[in-house]
């Protein structure tokens, strides 16, 4: 089964894929809890993998279920077992009727394979959700609404989080790290020399995290487009000399010693954990790091500092670019109560859960104008804020013609990825960096040409014209024209 990672969740995916973001922190054993009250109508099952967020929806299934008279069991799985439970409850038909989306296909695949039903969700929910975030061939399709995006696109997977105790022992200032390479690095050199552990990064497993982040520093560096795909002329272009220099630059801070050993066979938990524990000074990864940190050792919470995704020159803008934000979370298509169910999905765009979301100190909610007078820690506000400033929103061809859900439906994971490549060229067995991500742009683009054939067969009106957008400008959100 295709799983997707947060990349998904984003709604960075070039392909529009409706995957959703794998939880924060890694627990031991999956959580449950629910309000049991007088005089229920019914019942509704909520599962999902947001780790960060168990407390906040264990509370929240008690006071929803009061406020909708049903029974309301919350279910928390942990994101590595999330997939396969979800996969196993469907073929015995034994959905919940409210699902967090971590099953890695397209929304079209999800609806003809009978996942999802209609949400239906009041006006008044609506009229909270920022202008543009409901998008057909996204969260819907043929006009009906199936997923609802939690998540602001604002957001980032490659920023710079420091130890501030551990940054003062070099003498340096982990509340404002550098911002460029030379910079960054010189801090790392500064750290080691000091007897800390400078760096780790999530290099191992899947490379998915090291894959996002990759593509994230690519932007950075100059790249007009995201995972792979030129913005302005829709060619793929993974050999441009932007993820060229974002990979010299992590195979420098490794082969200079600066990254933690281990790092290379390491998972998102495993480095995080390194970082709460203490034992790394710098950890790169997203805007969920201060609650993931948290949720594995509080007391590295007043330590945390914080900085922007690294550029490459001193004084560059550190401009990235997501979608619209994907869906996380569906209705099952066999739900019992799908009314009951849409009306708590709606219950998510209420300010208290909206503020719990930001306690949590995960991805940021749809309404960022939260945040700035929230709990949350400085660090965590200031990360919003930067991504608030420099995130902005891409152009996107099933934006421009929803008809390419149907390629989207026929697109299959394209390896080795950037992450798997990067794997290959610090361990050795990859020489030629650039020809392996010129093989990378070939067999990525021989993917969507299958996949457009296939869609075209079936009747789908679609083109590689939809792909390209001559009009795209950086540093700014890119409004469909159409």
């Amino acid at each position: 089964m295709t799983r997707f990672t947060r990349r998904g969740l984003l709604g960075a995916s070039a392909l529009a894929a409706v995957g959703v973001a794998t939880g924060c922190s890694s627990s031991d054993g999956d959580s449950g809890s629910g309000g049991k009250v007088a005089g229920a109508t019914g019942s509704v099952d909520w599962w999902d993998h947001f780790s960060s967020f168990q407390s906040l929806n264990d509370d929240w299934a008690k006071t929803e279920s009061t406020a909708l008279k049903t029974n309301i069991s919350h279910q928390y799985y942990d994101a590595s077992k999330a997939p396969e439970a979800f996969q196993l409850a469907h073929q015995a038909n034994k959905m919940p009727d409210v699902y967090s989306n971590v099953i890695g296909l397209p929304l079209s695949a999800l609806v003809s394979g009978k996942w999802v039903h209609e949400l239906t969700l009041a006006d008044d929910v609506k009229s909270k959700i920022p202008d543009g975030t409901l998008t057909e061939g996204i969260t819907g399709l043929d006009g009906k609404l199936y997923g609802f995006p939690l998540f602001s696109l604002r957001q980032s997977s490659t920023l710079v989080w420091t130890n501030k105790g551990l940054w003062t022992k070099a003498g340096l200032d982990g509340a404002n790290p550098p911002q460029d390479f030379d910079s960054f690095k010189a801090a790392l050199t500064k750290l080691k020399g000091a007897g800390v552990q400078p760096l780790t990064l999530a290099i191992g497993a899947d490379g998915g995290r090291i894959r996002d982040q990759i593509d994230d520093m690519a932007q950075t560096a100059g790249f007009p487009g995201y995972q792979g795909l030129m913005f302005t002329t829709g060619e793929y272009q993974y050999h441009h000399d932007a993820y060229v220099t974002v990979i010299e630059y992590l195979k420098e801070l490794n082969d200079s010693k600066l990254i933690l050993p281990g790092s290379n066979n390491f998972s998102v938990v495993d480095a995080r954990t390194r970082y709460a524990t203490g034992v790394v000074a710098t950890f790169i990864d997203g805007i969920w790091c201060a609650g993931g940190a948290k949720a594995l050792s509080p007391a590295i919470v007043p330590k945390i500092g914080a900085g922007q995704i690294l550029v490459p020159t001193a004084g560059t803008k550190a401009y990235c670019y997501r979608g619209r934000p994907g869906a996380s979370y569906f209705v099952a298509a066999g739900s019992k109560d799908p009314e009951a169910a849409g009306k708590l999905i709606g219950s998510f765009m209420t300010e208290d859960y909206q503020n719990g979301m930001i306690a949590a100190m995960d991805q940021p909610p749809l309404n960022l104008d939260l945040v700035a007078s929230s709990k949350a820690i400085d660090p965590y506000k200031k990360m919003v804020a930067f991504c608030k400033d420099n995130v902005f929103q891409m152009p996107q061809a099933i934006v421009k013609n929803p008809a390419q859900a149907a390629v989207d439906a026929q697109r299959k994971p394209v390896t080795p990825h950037v992450g798997n490549i990067l794997q290959g060229y610090l361990s050795g067995s990859i020489k030629d960096l650039k020809g392996a991500l010129k093989k990378l742009s070939d067999a990525t683009e021989a993917d969507r040409q299958q996949a457009m054939t296939k869609a075209k067969s079936s009747g789908a009106k679609v083109s590689l014209d939809d792909y390209a957008f001559s009009d795209w400008k950086p540093g700014q959100d890119y409004e469909s024209k159409s």
